[in-house]
C-alpha cells in the first residue's frame, strides 16, 4: 500500500519538479508550484486511504457472506441427514 502511495506521488509530482527547474528566473512560481505538488499529494494519499478502506470492507462483508451460506448449507444438510 504504501510503495503504491509513494509510487503515485513520484508520478505526480515529476512534472511539477521539472517545471520548477525550468522557471528558476520567477520567485513565486516555485512555491506555486510545491504548494500544488503538496496538495496533489495529500489528494492522492486520500485517495489510496480510502480505496484501502473500501478494499477491506468489502473483504470483511464479502467473508461474513461467505460464512452466513456456509451455515445455512451445513444446517440444511443436517436437517436433510435426520
Amino acid at each position: 500500500m504504501h510503495l503504491l502511495r509513494a509510487v503515485a506521488c513520484l508520478i505526480l509530482c515529476l512534472p511539477l519538479a521539472l517545471a520548477a527547474g525550468a522557471e528558476q528566473g520567477e520567485a513565486q512560481k516555485p512555491n506555486k508550484i510545491e504548494r500544488a505538488a503538496d496538495k496533489t499529494a495529500k489528494g492522492v494519499e486520500r485517495t489510496v486511504k480510502r480505496t484501502g478502506d473500501w478494499a477491506e470492507r468489502t473483504g470483511n462483508r464479502a467473508g461474513k457472506a461467505v460464512e452466513r451460506t456456509v451455515d445455512k448449507t451445513e444446517n440444511w444438510v443436517k436437517k436433510k441427514l435426520e
